[in-house]
């Protein structure tokens, strides 16, 4: 019934291949397609708003304009209202020169100040719909000379980038066809860049919360994107290697089957033990990587069920160092350990802890330079126990090190197959920690080694 179950998630598995490399494909496609409606969308996004702030300070300019025509009107009917006679004063009658002195027209400089002429102006522009708005005047001759001016008007006209500007000339209102030289009043509103963008921030905050918005949604889109093929590649390579894994034990049982075939080998007694025991061993093998594949099957689905009893730490390191005597046997080794932790029960699932501690001594062994060189240290910590696994083997590259409790991945090694295994222990190892409301953390240096450090709640 495993071996099925292990068979059924190979070929499960195997599927994946297929879809990498469809993925593969299309990949270019959808990452193209995303970023050209991205850069569509912001093109229209900008040019929109860039379209609304013209309209606003169009519309500014036609009140600016109506507001200066109100200004000109009602100016135009007090100065053009007659004449503008100088008489003499109280007491000196009537003087010869008097009767020689030539009536001449009356100016806006005759008939306001600086003062009334911008309480015009502020009540043309607040009945327009510009209160609020500051502004500056001046008042031009016919000559062309400025003789009625706002304090900052100089200011304003040293910078004709950020201001609105109009100019109306002041007609008497008989004239039916206005021409000649006239009186103009030049009103200004400064700034008026900071009024457009202050009069559309909730457009303009609207605008820019939407762009970050669909600047996210491509971004995590294309990190998604991104994520699926690492992981369709992490998972090619775990049939890659799962393929070598598999094909060795099978190899070896046919080979052996067709050396029992031989007559040869069924008359002798101990030919027989011997081709069956390497069946024996290469079928445990085959078994041993279903069952890795169930784990991670059972990891995926969550379907766990934890039986927690008390367990001496430090007695079940023991028991499966003595697993792994045969492996140390065949290298110089040396392990040490000093178990410092009082107490050390706890309350574990003592089977998936074993499981645990041998893919930790396991790695240890299986990444030791010519020497395998571990040390296993034990503490107590305030309601914790802390089991430090540390080798002096080749150790890892801090990008590996970041990824090792991930499911399937491996450090790439190409085409070379020195190190057994499908990336699945370290993601069973970090899942049966986690279970148990623990911690593990991994400390690696390429050449010097690896530290593996546990914690796990003793109550």
């Amino acid at each position: 019934m495993v071996y099925h179950q292990g068979i059924f998630y190979i070929f499960t598995y195997a599927n994946l291949i297929a879809k990498d490399k469809r993925m593969k494909k299309t990949f270019p496609v959808i990452f193209t397609l995303i970023t050209l409606s991205i850069i569509g969308i912001l093109f229209i996004q900008i040019t929109w708003l860039q379209g609304l702030v013209m309209l606003t300070t169009n519309q500014l300019h036609e009140k600016l304009n109506q507001s200066a025509v109100s200004v000109s009107n009602e100016v135009g009917k007090k100065v053009y209202s007659g004449l503008s006679l100088s008489l003499p004063k109280r007491g000196q009658g009537l003087s010869e020169n008097f009767f020689k002195q030539e009536f001449k027209e009356t100016s806006i400089a005759d008939m306001y100040n600086e003062k009334e002429l911008s309480s015009i102006i502020r009540t043309a522009l607040d009945k327009n719909g510009l209160n609020g708005y500051n502004f500056e005047f001046a008042v031009v001759s016919k000559k062309a000379d400025v003789y009625r001016k706002s304090s900052k008007l100089d200011d304003v006209l040293s910078d004709d980038i950020t201001h609105l500007q109009t100019r109306v000339q002041v007609i008497p209102p008989e004239i039916a066809e206005p021409v000649g030289p006239f009186e103009t009043i030049i009103l200004i509103l400064p700034n008026i860049q900071s009024h457009v963008l202050y009069s559309l921030r909730w457009v303009i905050l609207g605008s820019i919360l939407f762009i970050f918005t669909v600047l996210a949604a491509f971004f995590i889109t294309v990190r998604s994107l991104f994520t699926q093929r690492k992981l369709n590649e992490i998972k090619r390579d775990f049939i890659n290697n799962m393929t070598h894994e598999l094909k060795t034990p099978i190899a070896t049982i046919s080979i052996a089957v067709d050396a029992l075939k031989s007559p040869k080998v069924q008359s002798e007694v101990n030919s027989v033990t011997y081709y069956g025991n390497i069946i024996r061993e290469a079928n445990l093998r085959m078994n041993k990587h279903v069952e890795v594949i169930l784990q991670a099957a059972q990891l995926e689905k969550k379907e766990y069920e934890i039986k927690k009893a008390p367990v001496d730490v430090h007695d079940l390191i023991f028991g499966v160092l003595d697993t792994f005597k045969l492996q140390l046997d065949e290298k110089p080794s040396s392990v040490q350990t000093n178990f410092e932790a009082d107490p050390s029960m706890i309350e574990a699932d003592e089977e998936y802890l074993i499981h645990v501690f041998s893919n930790l001594i396991d790695n240890a062994i299986k990444y030791s330079a010519e020497r395998i060189d571990i040390s296993i240290n034990t503490v107590s910590l305030p309601g914790e126990i802390q089991i430090v696994i540390e080798d002096k083997g080749i150790g890892m590259d801090l990008v590996t090190a970041n990824h090792i409790f991930e499911k399937f991945y491996r450090a790439h090694t190409g085409n070379i197959h020195n190190v057994k295994g499908f990336g699945l222990g370290m993601s069973y190892v970090k899942w049966v920690i986690d279970i148990h409301k623990g911690k593990i953390k991994v400390q690696s240096e390429v050449g010097k080694g690896t530290k593996m450090t546990i914690t796990l709640p003793v109550d």
